[in-house]
């Protein structure tokens, strides 16, 4: 039973095995003459060219003389099919070198370089090729190969140096060396191998010559023509002080030690450094020889004279050494010496003293205030974007109204007021677009003036825009209340009562008038905007027969100018000023000078008419209301004075420079 068992197992096993023969096939054919498969892993009989095998994924290996051998793997695909083998020749092998030492030799294979080296290995495709071997200094050398597989060709091929020439000349004649080989004296004409080589050339009292030539197939003659040069001599110098300029001959040179000279002719060093007399020293040294020179210069002094009216400390390089009218012995440099004076222009002047004569300084210091004053534009754009012009006043005027004056009222209250420190004054009033720069939630056409503002928000505009351009606060506020006004501030403020009055009667005419527009009580055309036909029904007082285009607010800059050169204070809306309200009498005889109100009050005077303003009493610039509140025809006008009482010059300066600037833009 057991033989049966065997034997029944052994014939399914062979119609297994033959049901999964896989035939291999081989390629190329001349591969396939010399080829081997043998069983890489599994389990499997190889029967000369099939397989048989048990494994799911056998793998063999086929080789042949002179291929690279190979291992595949199979899978159950495969079985019962024929596969095909290609197997992949052996490269040949090259290895060459030439008969010189030298890694510029270039290789080419076929015209192709492969590679510039003193020696090439490199491995090729069995085949027939053509060898090209260049190097500069030598002829060309070409050889063919026939390479078989598996191959290794190794070989030493000459190269024959190309045949040059090198003509030479020397002034004067001198001794020739090619390599370190005496070859005699110049002129000469020699016959050289390709390559490079040394050439020196000496002779005595002259400065070698050390140069290198190369003849090459592209150059192989090769011409060279040297002037020696008498050898050099040295000079040692020692400065005092250190840190000047020294010269050889007119020509600046490196403040060295030790300067290399030539020799046997006639030199000049010279030495110097600002604020010491130069010293020069000429000489003529033999060839080798060294010469020691020393040079110690003396100081040099002059006399500066100083003047100046008035009298002012003199500041020499930023220390004061006394007062005009002064003399000093300085050094030849240059010196920064600044005049300098409270409540005057400071002066700088550099001066470079002589001891061949005196300097002299004599000026005439300017007032700060006039300074800054002549310095200041007539008119210019602040940064939010309205204009102001300045005003120069030299005047004095009478404010408020007689009781005989139709319309007066009793708060209007006459004084006699003279302005001289000059201001500026906005143009326009304050409008929407500007007012929103500083209140982004501020409302309203932009070119309309802005309008229900407190007076503390006015304030509070100006300190801003103050603070964007660098000014002095005027205004001193904490938690919306005012706490104190700096009367020393040159930053934006509103305009007081006494100069709001002053332009809108006095400013540009040769008399004080009694309404912006003169003293005709008929409203020229186009001159302000009030209460005209147009409000009829919208307020109790309108003026009939005039007509001026707004039925409420205008656009500012919409009705002509006025004579002062700003627009709408005859009417549009009416303006906060600086000043706290108050009725107090004036002394009698009494000339208020540039009043600036200092006080701290709730309430603050309102000058102005405005769209709805028809009677004679509001539209007289006299006319004068107190108000602690906003109204919706209450907006504001800016100023600011030119200077501030303790402005330095430095900053009035650069602040004025700005101003210019920016007048050029926006100078109306």
């Amino acid at each position: 039973m057991l033989a049966l068992f065997f034997i029944g197992a052994f014939i399914v096993l062979a119609v297994i095995l033959a049901s999964r023969g896989t035939r291999i096939e081989i390629h190329p054919d001349d591969a396939a003459v010399s080829s081997s498969v043998r069983l890489h892993k599994g389990v499997a009989v190889i029967v000369g060219e099939t397989l048989y095998s048990i494994s799911k994924r056998p793998a063999i290996t086929v080789s042949a003389e002179g291929f690279r051998p190979i291992t595949q793997t199979l899978n159950s695909n495969d079985f019962g099919k024929v596969i095909s083998v290609t197997l992949v020749p052996l490269p040949a092998k090259i290895k060459l070198r030439t008969n010189i030492d030298n890694d510029k030799i270039s290789w080419l294979i076929n015209g192709e370089v492969l590679a510039i080296s003193e020696k090439f290995e490199h491995e090729l495709p069995a085949g027939n090729y053509q060898l090209t071997i260049t190097h500069p200094h030598y002829h060309d050398a070409s050889t063919a190969m026939s390479l078989s597989r598996n191959e290794v060709f190794e070989d030493v091929i000459p190269l024959r140096p190309i045949d040059g020439s090198l003509a030479i000349k020397t002034t004067p004649k001198a001794h020739v060396s090619i390599n370190t080989v005496d070859k005699g004296l110049s002129p000469l004409s020699l016959s050289l191998h390709g390559g490079v080589h040394n050439v020196a050339i000496t002779l005595n009292g002259y400065e070698p010559i050390n140069d290198t030539i190369e003849v090459s197939r592209s150059e192989p003659n090769v011409n060279r023509d040297y002037r020696l040069e008498l050898k050099k001599a040295s000079v040692i110098v020692s400065l005092k002080p250190s840190g000047g300029k020294l010269t050889l001959d007119n020509i600046a040179v490196n403040n060295a030690h030790k300067l290399a000279v030539a020799a046997g002719i006639k030199h000049r060093i010279t030495y110097s450094k600002a604020g010491y007399f130069s010293e020069s020293k000429t000489f003529n040294i033999a060839a080798a020889d060294v010469l020691q020179l020393s040079f110690s210069l003396k100081k040099e002094m002059g006399m500066v004279e100083i003047e100046s009216s008035p009298a002012a400390e003199v500041v020499l390089n930023g220390k004061l050494v006394g007062t005009t009218p002064l003399q000093l012995s300085l050094n030849a440099v240059k010196q920064k010496i600044t005049l300098k004076k409270k409540g005057f222009r400071s002066i700088t002047k550099v001066v470079m003293p002589s001891a061949a004569n005196a300097k002299k300084i004599n000026v005439i210091l300017v007032n700060e205030k006039i300074a800054q004053l002549k310095e200041a534009p007539n008119r210019y754009t602040h940064k939010a974007g309205g204009k102001l012009k300045l005003f120069r006043p030299n005047d004095t005027f009478t404010m408020g109204a007689k009781r005989s004056e139709l319309g007066q009222r009793a708060n209007e209250i006459i004084k006699k007021t003279r302005l001289t420190k000059a201001f500026y004054a906005g143009i326009y009033e304050v409008t929407n677009e500007e007012y929103r720069q500083y209140n982004h939630n501020t409302q309203g056409p932009p070119k309309n003036p802005v309008t229900s503002i407190s007076w503390i928000d006015a304030a509070k505009f100006c300190n801003w825009l103050s603070q964007q351009e660098g000014l002095s606060l005027v205004y001193r506020i904490n938690n919306n209340h005012l706490e104190g006004i700096n009367t020393n501030a040159n930053g934006y403020r509103l305009l007081t009562e006494a100069e709001w009055e002053w332009l809108a009667r006095k400013s540009g005419k040769a008399t004080q008038t009694l309404f912006v527009w003169g003293n005709e009580r008929v409203i020229p055309k186009n001159a302000v905007n009030i209460a005209d036909e147009s409000a009829n029904g919208k307020v109790k007082v309108f003026v009939s027969k005039y007509n001026d285009g707004f039925s409420e607010i205008a656009p500012v800059g919409s009705f002509s100018q006025e004579k002062s050169g700003l627009y709408d204070q005859g009417g549009n809306v009416s303006e906060w000023t600086h000043d706290s309200y108050s009725i107090v009498l004036a002394k009698s005889g009494k000339v208020l000078q540039d009043p600036f109100d200092l006080t701290v009050g709730n309430s603050h005077v309102v000058k102005g008419a405005n769209w709805r303003s028809g009677s004679a009493t509001e539209l007289r610039p006299s006319f004068r209301e107190g108000l602690s509140n906003p109204r919706d025809d209450l907006g504001f006008r800016i100023g600011r004075y030119v200077y501030g009482g303790n402005y330095t010059r430095n900053h009035s300066i650069g602040r004025f420079q700005s101003l210019a600037q920016v007048s050029e833009r926006g100078a109306m």
